[in-house]
């Protein structure tokens, strides 16, 4: 029989943190602390009441008709009546023979794939005992959670308030602790039992630990979260526990009702409806009470007939500390925003860390409790090793594509802001430096100080995706960075985007906190005498002496505040570089880049003011700290309080203050410079002369301008920028090459969709019947080229091209370059198959691209490699008399829309079973999907590169690259 020390714990445990809260309450009548007082008895009485019930409940003590049983219950000492009882069993168990015994029967834990079914019996005695030890485990858990922990929370409250630990408040703190985490301890056990009651469960030593230190972690670092948070809001922390207990006292309920489940009836049978009624509504209270401080191991399920739920619910336990983390977190954060000079000698920063780290090693904890040492491990259908690995293969799978791989730089560079913002915050809001500042300004400097600091690193990076030379240089002409970092670059104008949304952010922030510093320190130079700040608002207005507030008028708001505005220089630039921000913005939108690019581009440029105004916004230096040379001498932390008597005794002279010098250029020089650099590249290049040999005019509003430039070189599917200034002197559009880099000039196709290219198709004289002189047509100006993703196309050795439209254009470079290098030599060709898709809803736009076509299945055909090229075109848009015509000839040997054997498909393509046809074509390939289209299109094709690829790096992998300029 196994010894009850389980009970003797729960009875030391129950009496000495009992006797402590009386110790402790009697010193609070001493000192006159009542309502200390009735909360600590309140806390300590109320569980021990509850525990005397429970015991009752467990035992049966009232149809059993114990009176004296129940008197001593009622005078508290039932619990120690038990112990004794159970010792007494303990001890007399074996000296009288069993008048009858029951066989149970249990299953070992399986070993090695087997598992055994054993009998043991169970005599008359140790089935007595095993019901006090469950009766005790059961009252350990009540006493931990409706007793230890809210005495817990309360008695380091106290300690809190008071800035005091005495010797008597520690040990009971100590004992409230150990109470709870035993409690907890016993939840977990008992749950083992319950889940498993078919096995042979045996708990080891290690098992105790990893629980012991998970509970540990888990609760202490709880209880001083909620303790922080109250000492400051002390309204919102009821809130906040009213929320969580009311949350966590429903949930089974809700889940109950939602089940159309009977009402239990099999609790007791002595109890009515409402006693029934009252017992689940007291098991609900404790679990709420239980999750209000860390997991419970038992979960409450009023449906099933044992009132527990038996399933390893891996997800909700995951939710729960995801959930419970972040909540940490946030209470953390606003006690950090909120607190009083109450913690001024206290490192916030450093205890936030130490108690975020503290609650992730009881999650640490629980890991290896589940994975390691949990008895019945081998039971489970899935472990944490399963789980972790899933993940990285996951993560390894996400990784391989470039979107995910672009996923990973904006985490990269969120996290900068963040640290940024979280690092300049505390610059300003933690050392004394700026003490008085604070005093002056509160909280809104280091709100706006931190933004600023983001403002210049964004600001920093708002030029270097619009250096397109450097971008060229970098992922074409350099062999610096890898295939994946090169895609990366491909997204240059998506990450300009970002960063200009992150500057709109930032500089919010830091406007509205700016608001808040200059109504103050206008406020405070009006302010009555007699106060901190308004003696720290008139220094300065004495010889040798240095200001801190900024504003030296005596004008109250808000004619103060419009006064900074518009005569200081940081407010004048600051609305400037504002406004300038907003235009920019705003004309930055789709509609009107659109369909007024004059706007877009004219107001863009107001960039450069925005710079200036950036540069010298900090030249005031209108945020002012104390010196280096003024702390060694006047300690802030300490002369505060006595600023009335300041300058008249060596302890506390009068402080002294400078600005801070302007930091922004140093962030924004070097970027600047480059962009200096690009435009001079551009225009030198922009004034070369350019020569236009030939313009074609293709159906479906196209033209083709076929150029010669001296020096040019090119590769696949780049792209130029062209100005015609006689459409407009100095507006640039993109264009990609569709001559490939063998042939001996240049050209672009350029669609008719818009004001400008309207004005380019009549410069050249296309609106006219008659034909064009060449010196007649229009000069031509441009820049370039540079690289997109298309340079990548002979990386691979399949690949998919997707175009749309006119988006077929990089793609003709593309197999214009491959049929020159199969007339010459394609030995040394790596790339092996082509997959050509183009979606077109007019079959006039196949006209001009359909001899390139011709010509390259011709050369295929020639070379007995018919395979190479595959090609699919597709119309998406035909009427009546289209329709019946192309069902007259479908018969034909050739297409009659294309003149190709590969006759026209109909409708849009099936992308899944496309992509899962190339996969088991060419399988443990890396695939490169390129096109050159639509955003919608974009988002199908990369779906389905995600979708059809393997986790396996061995397998088959869909990159998917898209054009972007």
């Amino acid at each position: 029989m196994k010894f009850p020390g389980s009970v003797l714990v729960s009875l030391v445990l129950f009496v000495s943190e009992t006797a402590a809260a009386l110790c402790l309450s009697a010193g609070y009548r001493a000192a006159g602390d009542r309502m200390w007082q009735g909360l600590t008895l309140l806390f300590a009485l109320l569980p021990c009441a509850l525990v005397q019930l429970s015991l009752v409940f467990i035992h049966r003590d009232v149809s059993r008709d114990r009176p004296l049983v129940l008197l001593l219950h009622l005078l508290q000492l039932g619990p120690l009546v038990r112990c004794v009882e159970a010792f007494y069993i303990y001890f007399h168990a074996g000296r009288v023979e069993e008048p009858y015994v029951s066989i149970t029967k249990k299953r070992q834990i399986p070993k090695d794939g087997y598992s055994e079914e054993i009998e043991k019996e169970v005599g008359q005695a140790e089935g007595k005992l095993c019901t006090h030890r469950s009766a005790f485990s059961r009252a350990s858990v009540i006493q931990a959670f409706l007793g230890s922990a809210p005495q817990l929370t309360l008695q380091l409250y106290i300690c809190v308030l008071q800035q005091e630990v005495t010797v008597a408040r520690s040990i009971f703190m100590v004992l409230s602790l150990l109470s709870i985490v035993y409690g907890a301890l016993r939840c977990n056990i008992l749950a083992i039992r319950i889940k498993y009651d078919d096995y042979d469960v045996r708990v080891k030593p290690a098992a105790y630990l990893c629980i012991f230190l998970w509970r540990s972690f888990e609760i202490a670092t709880r209880v001083t979260v909620l303790v922080l948070f109250g000492s400051v809001l002390r309204i919102w922390v009821f809130l906040v526990v009213l929320l969580n207990f009311l949350g966590f006292c429903f949930y089974p309920w809700v889940l109950f009702w939602l089940s159309k489940s009977p009402f239990p009836e099999n609790i007791e049978k002595e109890l009515s409806r409402v006693g029934t009624t009252i017992v689940l509504c007291l098991l609900t209270f404790l679990y709420a009470g239980i999750n209000m401080f860390c997991w419970s191991a038992v979960h409450v399920e009023l449906s099933d007939p044992d009132l527990i739920s038996k399933s390893q619910n891996w997800y909700r336990m995951t939710v729960y500390y995801i959930v419970r983390l972040m909540e940490n977190a946030f209470l953390l954060l606003m006690w950090y925003i909120y607190r009083t000079d109450f913690y001024l000698y206290v490192c916030a920063p450093m205890l936030v860390l130490q108690l975020l780290i503290g609650y992730c090693m009881g999650i640490f904890f629980m890991l290896v409790f589940y994975q390691f040492c949990h008895p019945c491990k081998k039971l489970f259908s899935s472990s944490i090793t399963e789980a972790l690995l899933s993940c990285f293969k996951l993560l390894y799978f996400i990784c391989q594509h470039q979107k995910s791989t672009l996923l990973t730089g904006k985490l990269v560079w969120l996290g900068l802001n963040v640290f940024l913002f979280w690092w300049y915050y505390l610059v300003y809001d933690v050392p004394p430096k700026f003490f008085y500042t604070r005093v002056l300004l509160g909280r809104a400097l280091a709100l706006a100080r931190a933004p600023a600091a983001c403002l210049n690193f964004n600001c920093m990076l708002i030029l270097l995706p619009v250096c397109r030379n450097l971008l060229s240089f970098l992922r074409g002409s350099s062999a610096c960075c890898s295939t994946r970092i090169r895609r990366q670059l491909d997204r240059n104008l998506t990450f300009h985007k970002m960063v200009a949304w992150m500057i709109a952010l930032h500089t919010a922030i830091h406007t509205i906190a700016h608001l808040f510093n200059v109504e103050w320190s206008v406020q405070a130079r009006v302010e009555e005498k007699g106060t901190l700040a308004a003696v720290l608002s008139g220094l300065g207005d004495k010889p040798n002496e240095s200001y801190v507030n900024f504003f030296r008028q005596t004008i109250g708001n808000p004619i103060g505040g419009l006064y900074v505005a518009f005569t200081y220089l940081a407010g004048i630039t600051g609305v400037v570089i504002t406004l300038a921000l907003i235009l920019i913005i705003t004309s930055s939108t789709k509609t009107i880049r659109r369909s007024y690019f004059e706007v877009f581009w004219y107001t863009h440029h107001l960039f450069v003011i925005f710079f200036i105004g950036l540069v010298i916004h900090g030249a005031g230096r209108i945020v002012r700290g104390q010196t280096a040379e003024s702390l060694a001498e006047h300690n802030p932390e300490i002369c505060y309080k006595n600023f009335s008597h300041w300058g008249k005794n060596g302890a506390c002279p009068i402080p002294q203050f400078s600005g801070n010098p302007p930091m922004t250029w140093k962030w924004v020089v070097g970027p600047m410079f480059l962009y200096l650099c690009e435009r001079l590249v551009r225009f030198w290049r922009s004034q070369q002369k350019v020569v236009i040999t030939k313009v074609v005019i293709h159906p479906f509003k196209t033209i083709e301008l076929q150029m010669m430039k001296k020096g040019f070189k090119m590769e696949v599917g780049q792209y130029i920028f062209v100005k015609c200034p006689a459409v407009s002197k100095l507006e640039w559009h993109p264009f990609t090459l569709t001559s490939a880099p063998e042939e001996d000039y240049f050209s672009i196709h350029v669609r008719i969709v818009g004001d400008w290219t309207e004005g380019l198709f009549n410069a050249c004289g296309c609106d006219k019947q008659e034909f064009q002189e060449a010196w007649k047509l229009p000069k031509i100006a441009v820049d370039g080229p540079f690289g997109t993703a298309s340079e990548d196309v002979f990386s691979y050795e399949t690949v998919m091209l997707v175009g749309a439209g006119i988006g077929v254009t990089p793609f003709a470079s593309v197999l214009k370059s491959v049929w020159y290098k199969y007339c010459h030599d394609a030995t040394n060709l790596k790339l092996k198959k082509i997959y050509f898709y183009w979606l077109c809803r007019d079959t006039h736009a196949f006209e001009w691209f359909a001899d390139l076509l011709q010509s390259l299945e011709a050369q295929m055909q020639e070379r007995n490699n018919a395979d190479f090229l595959s090609y699919n075109i597709y119309l998406t848009g035909w009427d009546e008399t289209q329709a019946t015509h192309f069902v007259v000839h479908h018969e034909e040997e050739k297409d009659v829309i294309t003149g190709l054997k590969q006759k026209t498909l109909y409708g849009r393509p099936n992308w899944e079973n496309e992509f899962k046809t190339i996969a088991g074509k060419h399988p443990g390939s890396r695939i490169g999907v390129f096109l050159c289209g639509p955003e919608g299109l974009a988002d199908t094709l990369n779906k389905q590169s995600i979708s059809n690829s393997e986790a396996d790096p061995r397998g088959v992998h869909f990159i998917f690259n898209k054009e972007n300029f």
